[in-house]
Protein backbone atom coordinates (compact mmCIF):
# COMPACT_ATOMS: atom_id res chain seq x y z
CA UNK A 1 0.00 0.00 0.00
CA UNK A 2 0.90 3.19 -1.16
CA UNK A 3 -0.28 6.93 -0.74
CA UNK A 4 -0.82 9.14 -3.82
CA UNK A 5 -1.85 13.10 -3.47
CA UNK A 6 -3.01 15.27 -6.00
CA UNK A 7 -1.07 16.11 -9.20
CA UNK A 8 1.38 12.90 -8.20
CA UNK A 9 1.94 10.69 -11.06
CA UNK A 10 2.80 7.32 -9.58
CA UNK A 11 5.11 4.23 -11.07
CA UNK A 12 4.99 0.62 -9.78
CA UNK A 13 7.99 -1.59 -10.08
CA UNK A 14 8.00 -4.80 -9.28
CA UNK A 15 11.37 -7.27 -9.64
CA UNK A 16 10.81 -10.63 -9.25
CA UNK A 17 13.46 -13.51 -8.95
CA UNK A 18 11.70 -16.88 -9.78
CA UNK A 19 12.71 -20.38 -8.67
CA UNK A 20 15.88 -22.48 -9.82
CA UNK A 21 15.05 -23.63 -13.73
CA UNK A 22 15.69 -26.81 -12.95
CA UNK A 23 12.56 -26.98 -10.95
CA UNK A 24 10.40 -25.24 -12.98
CA UNK A 25 8.44 -26.87 -16.15
CA UNK A 26 7.73 -24.40 -18.90
CA UNK A 27 7.27 -20.23 -18.59
CA UNK A 28 5.08 -18.70 -16.17
CA UNK A 29 3.35 -15.28 -16.84
CA UNK A 30 3.16 -12.64 -14.24
CA UNK A 31 1.43 -9.35 -13.92
CA UNK A 32 0.82 -6.27 -11.26
CA UNK A 33 -2.29 -4.79 -10.96
CA UNK A 34 -2.70 -1.25 -9.07
CA UNK A 35 -6.33 -0.24 -7.42
CA UNK A 36 -7.42 2.52 -5.47
CA UNK A 37 -9.04 3.44 -2.31
CA UNK A 38 -12.51 2.38 -4.27
CA UNK A 39 -10.83 -1.31 -5.28
CA UNK A 40 -10.97 -0.03 -8.57
CA UNK A 41 -8.49 -1.34 -10.65
CA UNK A 42 -5.90 1.73 -12.54
CA UNK A 43 -5.08 1.24 -15.86
CA UNK A 44 -1.40 1.77 -16.43
CA UNK A 45 -0.31 4.73 -19.18
CA UNK A 46 3.28 3.08 -19.74
CA UNK A 47 5.12 0.07 -18.44
CA UNK A 48 5.54 -3.73 -18.97
CA UNK A 49 3.12 -4.78 -16.89
CA UNK A 50 2.35 -8.31 -17.69
CA UNK A 51 5.53 -10.34 -19.01
CA UNK A 52 5.90 -14.28 -19.25
CA UNK A 53 9.16 -15.82 -18.20
CA UNK A 54 10.70 -18.30 -20.31
CA UNK A 55 11.66 -21.23 -17.96
CA UNK A 56 15.45 -20.59 -17.80
CA UNK A 57 14.53 -17.02 -17.10
CA UNK A 58 16.26 -16.37 -13.31
CA UNK A 59 14.11 -13.07 -12.86
CA UNK A 60 12.08 -10.80 -14.53
CA UNK A 61 10.82 -6.51 -14.28
CA UNK A 62 7.38 -5.24 -14.06
CA UNK A 63 6.67 -1.72 -14.03
CA UNK A 64 2.72 0.40 -14.68
CA UNK A 65 2.72 3.99 -14.49
CA UNK A 66 -0.81 5.13 -13.30
CA UNK A 67 -2.36 8.59 -14.78
CA UNK A 68 -2.27 11.73 -12.89
CA UNK A 69 -4.20 11.61 -9.54
CA UNK A 70 -6.91 14.45 -9.57
CA UNK A 71 -8.50 16.40 -6.94
CA UNK A 72 -11.89 15.14 -7.68
CA UNK A 73 -13.76 13.27 -10.48
CA UNK A 74 -17.27 12.42 -12.34
CA UNK A 75 -19.36 9.79 -10.54
CA UNK A 76 -19.16 7.95 -13.48
CA UNK A 77 -15.07 8.73 -14.11
CA UNK A 78 -12.71 6.18 -13.51
CA UNK A 79 -9.86 9.00 -12.34
CA UNK A 80 -7.31 8.10 -9.95
CA UNK A 81 -7.90 9.81 -7.04
CA UNK A 82 -6.12 10.94 -3.40
CA UNK A 83 -5.87 8.09 -0.79
CA UNK A 84 -4.40 4.55 -0.74
CA UNK A 85 -3.52 2.34 -3.09
CA UNK A 86 -2.36 -1.03 -3.21
CA UNK A 87 -0.12 -3.28 -5.46
CA UNK A 88 -1.30 -7.20 -6.26
CA UNK A 89 1.27 -9.24 -7.76
CA UNK A 90 0.27 -12.42 -9.59
CA UNK A 91 1.31 -15.32 -11.59
CA UNK A 92 -1.94 -15.46 -14.06
CA UNK A 93 -0.04 -18.17 -16.00
CA UNK A 94 2.25 -21.49 -15.94
CA UNK A 95 2.61 -25.10 -15.15
CA UNK A 96 0.65 -26.65 -12.64
CA UNK A 97 3.54 -28.33 -11.17
CA UNK A 98 5.18 -25.30 -10.24
CA UNK A 99 3.07 -24.10 -7.86
CA UNK A 100 3.70 -23.77 -4.18
CA UNK A 101 7.43 -22.88 -5.55
CA UNK A 102 9.48 -20.10 -3.61
CA UNK A 103 10.19 -16.80 -5.33
CA UNK A 104 11.00 -13.31 -4.24
CA UNK A 105 9.53 -9.99 -4.85
CA UNK A 106 10.99 -6.59 -4.69
CA UNK A 107 8.52 -3.54 -5.05
CA UNK A 108 8.78 -0.10 -4.94
CA UNK A 109 7.10 3.09 -6.21
CA UNK A 110 8.32 6.43 -7.71
CA UNK A 111 5.90 9.28 -7.49
CA UNK A 112 6.50 12.34 -10.32
CA UNK A 113 4.98 15.90 -9.01
CA UNK A 114 2.87 16.74 -12.41
CA UNK A 115 1.53 20.20 -10.65
CA UNK A 116 -1.09 22.43 -12.49
CA UNK A 117 -0.85 21.09 -15.37
CA UNK A 118 -3.17 18.29 -14.52
CA UNK A 119 -5.56 20.32 -11.59
CA UNK A 120 -9.36 20.62 -11.70
CA UNK A 121 -11.55 22.42 -9.98
CA UNK A 122 -12.67 20.80 -7.09
CA UNK A 123 -11.70 18.35 -3.89
CA UNK A 124 -12.99 15.52 -2.03
CA UNK A 125 -14.02 15.90 1.31
CA UNK A 126 -11.39 13.60 2.30
CA UNK A 127 -8.93 11.56 0.42
CA UNK A 128 -10.08 7.72 -0.38
CA UNK A 129 -9.03 5.37 2.56
CA UNK A 130 -10.33 2.36 3.85
CA UNK A 131 -11.37 2.57 7.79
CA UNK A 132 -12.34 6.19 7.01
CA UNK A 133 -15.76 6.01 5.36
CA UNK A 134 -18.14 7.39 8.34
CA UNK A 135 -17.59 10.64 10.57
CA UNK A 136 -18.36 9.19 13.55
CA UNK A 137 -15.04 6.67 13.53
CA UNK A 138 -13.10 9.04 12.51
CA UNK A 139 -14.10 11.43 15.67
CA UNK A 140 -13.97 8.21 17.79
CA UNK A 141 -10.20 7.89 17.05
CA UNK A 142 -9.79 11.81 17.87
CA UNK A 143 -11.67 11.59 20.80
CA UNK A 144 -9.11 8.75 21.86
CA UNK A 145 -6.34 9.96 21.11
CA UNK A 146 -5.35 8.06 18.09
CA UNK A 147 -4.41 9.36 14.77
CA UNK A 148 -7.49 8.76 11.86
CA UNK A 149 -6.76 6.29 9.69
CA UNK A 150 -6.47 9.49 6.66
CA UNK A 151 -4.07 10.86 9.22
CA UNK A 152 -2.20 7.46 9.31
CA UNK A 153 -2.09 7.12 5.33
CA UNK A 154 -0.83 10.21 4.89
CA UNK A 155 2.37 11.31 3.14
CA UNK A 156 5.52 12.60 4.86
CA UNK A 157 4.10 15.82 3.92
CA UNK A 158 0.66 15.30 4.79
CA UNK A 159 -2.19 15.68 2.01
CA UNK A 160 -2.60 18.43 0.01
CA UNK A 161 -5.66 20.83 0.43
CA UNK A 162 -6.98 20.41 -3.13
CA UNK A 163 -7.41 23.59 -3.76
CA UNK A 164 -4.02 24.71 -4.69
CA UNK A 165 -1.78 23.91 -7.54
CA UNK A 166 1.03 26.05 -8.81
CA UNK A 167 -1.62 26.78 -11.92
CA UNK A 168 -2.47 30.11 -9.66
CA UNK A 169 1.06 30.55 -10.14
CA UNK A 170 0.71 31.16 -13.63
CA UNK A 171 -2.43 32.57 -14.25
CA UNK A 172 -1.30 35.54 -11.69
CA UNK A 173 2.15 35.64 -13.87
CA UNK A 174 0.09 35.75 -16.96
CA UNK A 175 -2.54 38.43 -15.25
CA UNK A 176 0.59 40.27 -14.32
CA UNK A 177 2.70 40.20 -18.08
CA UNK A 178 -0.98 40.96 -19.69
CA UNK A 179 -1.13 44.10 -17.11
CA UNK A 180 2.52 45.03 -17.91
CA UNK A 181 1.75 44.40 -21.73
CA UNK A 182 -1.12 47.41 -22.00
CA UNK A 183 0.75 49.89 -19.77
CA UNK A 184 3.46 49.39 -22.49
CA UNK A 185 1.32 49.48 -25.47
CA UNK A 186 -0.26 52.72 -23.35
CA UNK A 187 3.31 54.82 -23.26
CA UNK A 188 4.05 54.14 -26.77
CA UNK A 189 0.92 55.20 -28.21
CA UNK A 190 -0.10 57.68 -26.60
CA UNK A 191 1.21 61.02 -28.47
CA UNK A 192 0.56 59.35 -32.21
CA UNK A 193 -2.90 60.97 -32.13
CA UNK A 194 -2.01 64.81 -30.80
CA UNK A 195 -2.27 67.59 -33.35
CA UNK A 196 1.09 69.52 -33.00
CA UNK A 197 1.49 72.27 -30.25
CA UNK A 198 4.08 74.29 -33.10
CA UNK A 199 2.07 77.43 -34.14
CA UNK A 200 1.81 77.62 -38.25
CA UNK A 201 4.57 79.72 -39.88
CA UNK A 202 7.53 79.04 -37.29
Amino acid sequence: MFPADTGERPTVKAGITLPDPSLRHGPATWRIDVYDGLRRRQPCMYGMQSRTAAKETASIELACVLRPVRASADAWANDPLPGSYYVRLTRTGGPDEDLGQPFTARIGVDVSDKGGAYATDGALAAPLVPGATTADRAKADEDAGRKTAVEAAAPEDGWSSGWWSDRWVWTLAGGVLAALAGIGGYVLTRGAGRPSRVPPGV
